[in-house]
């Protein structure tokens, strides 16, 4: 029986890579980037106005200054106006003309007495509510690294610079099994006897669904090598590059896992794991190189066995990088069992910036 560290090692190792494609950007959040983006265009693309208001130049006098209107420039208008004296109309987006320095907003200026012109207090302060080429975003900028999982923040930036696709990896596909015949699917059935419903399969999906692969829930619950190995065939046939189970890895009499995997040729990579709970977890290496994730029965084991085994797969293939780990201050006394590594069922508490943990019962 291994510890967890070794588990993690030989996991990590067998993982692969997921390979290089494009998607739409309509399709890409979620998705993890294959390579990096390098801003091809500036953002804004032109100097644009913040406010509504008047563009001008700049003017250190001190007192009342009168202007004339020389042009009215809306959004996705282009300015006509090259005076290098008196004031242009101006809403919030539109270009502002070269010659202008600042943007003074509309409630600050009063129309001049005279058509066409317009007066306002003096100083005028350079560089107001103008937003310039390039001050969010700017040609030749690192934005997004591989590894990044798009955002839907990310589609907005990515759809201003005119990106249309977008370098991904590929998403896995992932096939859940639930081995026992005692499992119920349908919520409208009653439960017979020694019944219980399917709840791992259906979490394991929900979960993997946060993640950028393609989940298929396999149908039926197995109880036997034979039957368990077309299911498993089944998956492999579908292109299934990870493949999950719950149930039948442990020493029982219908415990049928491990002798279905020795019986079709896969590689064990180990059997049981120094952890509670999940104990009896397997791994193994499928005959055309899918990695099969045996998950004990248990929902405890089942959630456990995702979270620390499968998720630090899916990181590895997905190339998101090995995930950060915060430290806590232990509220209470735990004890555990000095040769385990224990998951336990806990609650996080921020207690004014110092981080705390509490486990709880059960």
């Amino acid at each position: 029986m291994i510890s967890y560290d070794e588990a993690l090692k030989i996991i990590r190792a067998a993982a692969g890579k997921a390979t290089a494609t494009t998607c739409a950007l309509a399709k890409a959040q979620g998705r993890v980037l294959a390579t990096p983006i390098i801003a091809n265009a500036n953002l804004p693309a032109f100097d644009n106005s913040a406010m509504d208001g008047f563009a001008m130049r700049a003017n250190g006098f001190a007192g009342e200054i009168r202007l004339s209107v020389e042009q009215s420039i809306a959004a996705g208008d282009t300015p006509t106006a090259s005076a290098a004296t008196g004031a242009v109309e101006i809403m919030t987006g539109a270009p502002v003309p070269a010659w202008c320095e600042t943007v003074v907003p509309v409630e600050n200026v009063r129309v001049g007495p005279q058509a066409g012109t317009i007066t306002v207090d003096g100083p005028i302060a350079i560089n107001r509510h103008i937003r310039r080429a390039g001050e969010d975003v700017a040609v030749g900028d690192p934005l997004l690294d591989v590894g990044h999982q798009i955002s839907a923040e990310d589609m907005m930036m990515l759809a201003a610079l005119g990106v249309d696709r977008v370098p991904v990896l590929a998403q896995p596909k992932i096939a859940v099994i639930s081995t026992g015949a005692e499992l119920v699917d349908d919520a409208n059935v009653p439960l017979a006897p020694g019944q219980i419903r399917n709840s791992n399969q259906p979490f394991l999906v929900a979960a993997l669904q946060n993640w950028s692969v393609t989940v298929v829930a396999m149908p039926g619950h197995p109880d036997e090598e034979k039957a368990f190995n077309l299911t498993l065939q089944q998956a492999m046939d579908d292109g299934a590059k990870l493949i999950i189970s719950t149930g039948a890895v442990s020493m029982g009499k219908r415990d049928f896992v491990p002798a279905a995997l020795e019986a079709i040729g896969a590689t064990l990579l180990f059997h049981k794991c120094q952890i509670r709970p999940g104990k009896p977890i397997l791994i193994a290496k499928l005959p055309n190189g899918a990695l099969f994730f045996g998950l004990p029965g248990n929902p405890m084991s089942a959630v456990v066995g995702l979270r620390f085994f499968v998720v630090p797969v899916l990181r590895e293939i997905l190339k998101l990088g090995k995930e950060p780990v915060q430290k806590a201050k232990l509220v209470g006394r735990f004890s555990k069992h000095h040769q385990l590594r224990m998951f336990a069922k806990a609650k996080q508490i921020n207690d004014d910036g110092v981080l705390r943990v509490e486990v709880l019962s059960g």
